[in-house]
């Protein structure tokens, strides 16, 4: 017969499993958008050509943002 005491700390293992599996796979792009914007100021600082995508994020910057 199953103690109490292993299935309750069973149970509350696989809750905070799940909490962590679903913090980690459905965070917010916000930092997909960050990256991007550190991307297009290193390249500016070397001097280099940006790449069409990084180039529209600079018009796509005064606007305002409507994921929220």
């Amino acid at each position: 017969m199953i103690n109490s005491t292993h299935l309750y700390l069973v149970l509350s293992s696989l809750v905070a499993l799940t909490i962590l599996y679903l913090f980690f796979n459905f965070r917010s792009t916000k930092n997909n958008l960050n990256n991007k914007v550190v991307l297009k100021n290193l390249l500016e600082s070397f001097d280099l050509e940006l790449p069409e995508e990084l180039k529209r994020l600079e018009n796509s910057s005064t606007e305002p943002q409507k994921f929220q």
